[in-house]
């Protein structure tokens, strides 16, 4: 079981704040960086994720009756009704809890009405997984209370249909697989054709993990992002006229790929980034940061060019990392068009990396950088 985080201290205490007792049960799942991997989900490739030392918490005690009343921390609001008759939410929080809800009862029903507060430190928008820290922890959460048997993978699954149908964005499989199943000081080779997870022991200790916002909020369901889904798709089908052999989009070979369709550029990112995944899975276990770094860069330069997700402000970001000597790699994360950039940093050295890279970029770029330094740690866990 993953260890109980510092904010579930804080959420148990909110609940007896507002509800006069102790929470009966409590769950957390964390946010999660992408070494590499970046778009793969969602074309059956594989991926390197890691959760990060972040968490959405969930308390919650049962009721005697069927009501239902919910509250944000973060928000500073509630949500009430019968687990008969759920309302109709109003805000973006509560279509993630009642889509949770909903997608949960499908397949176990709740046991009664219950009680619970919320609350998260994953920085929202920026493409480490805070909506997969939300809807796995929920989810987490009620399967444990419920006593239903439901496989790791699959509860994966049920935690991706929330943004599927109820947030309209049609994300792959990536977050909620990292949130859920990652173990501490491990990455994780995530292989999207048959949903298979390797746990990689990271033999890395002389680096740190820092991940720069660039200010700009990227929101995939308005975004590129599903085109890209589309291209990739069209571009499989586009290749079986060519190779009727081809079933799937690891059937494809790198050869067969030129520059005139959108299509080949996608493919050729997603090929690859396939590739890097396998080979950065080498360079972690014997702990070469240094070569890891270098296939950093090489994905952002695919991602930028060939997937075409970046934006000028990331480019920007890895620029600047890419002149700073304590910098061993960095690409953007996450769905792109905004967000995050990665950075692979010399142990030590994080804070002087971020106060040097977010002040240059400072004087190039009008939108105002944030950066974290993360531990790599457990998946979602009770208590």
């Amino acid at each position: 079981m993953a260890d109980r985080p510092p904010i579930a201290e804080r959420c148990a205490a909110a609940f007896q704040e507002r509800y006069g007792r102790q929470p009966e049960m409590m769950s957390w799942a964390p946010g999660r960086i992408n070494l590499l991997g970046g778009h793969t989900d969602y074309n059956g490739g594989l991926a390197l994720p890691a959760a990060i030392n972040r968490w959405v918490c969930v308390a919650l005690s049962p009721r005697q009756d069927d009501q239902v009343t919910i509250r944000s921390i973060d928000f500073n609001s509630e949500y009430t009704g019968q687990v008969s008759a759920l309302p109709t939410p109003s805000s973006s929080w509560q279509r993630f809890v009642v889509g949770i809800l909903d997608i949960f009862s499908l397949t176990e029903a709740l046991p009664s009405g219950f009680d619970a507060v919320f609350t998260g430190d994953v920085p929202d928008g920026a493409g480490l997984s805070s909506s997969a820290a939300l809807t796995v922890s929920w989810m987490a959460g009620l399967r444990a209370w419920s006593g239903a048997e439901i496989a790791d993978i699959e509860l994966a699954k049920m935690a991706q249909s929330v943004e599927h149908t109820y947030l309209n964005v049609q994300c792959g499989l990536l977050d909620q697989v990292a949130s859920l199943m990652g173990q501490r000081d491990h990455v994780m080779r995530v292989d999207f054709k048959d949903l298979t997870v390797e746990q990689v022991p990271a033999q890395l200790q002389d680096v740190e993990w820092v991940v720069l916002h660039s200010g700009v909020r990227r929101e995939l369901a308005s975004s590129g992002y599903w085109l890209r889904v589309q291209e990739c798709a069209s571009g499989l089908e586009a290749i079986r006229q060519e190779h009727p052999e081809v079933s799937h989009f690891r059937d494809i070979q790198l050869d067969w790929l030129g520059d005139t369709h959108a299509y080949e550029h996608r493919l050729r990112h997603v090929l690859t980034e396939n590739a890097r995944v396998d080979a950065a899975v080498e360079l972690v276990t014997r702990g070469d940061s240094e070569a890891l770094g270098r296939l950093l860069f090489e994905a952002h330069q695919s991602l930028r060019d060939d997937y075409q997700v970046s934006c000028t402000e990331l480019d920007g970001l890895v620029d600047i990392a890419s002149e700073d000597l304590q910098c061993l790699g960095a690409r953007m994360v996450g769905g792109g068009f905004g967000g995050c950039t990665l950075n692979v940093v010399r142990a030590g050295e994080a804070q002087g990396f971020m106060d040097r890279v977010m002040g240059t970029y400072r004087q190039r770029f009008d939108p105002s950088p944030r950066g974290y330094c993360f531990e790599l740690v457990g998946g979602a866990g009770l208590g």
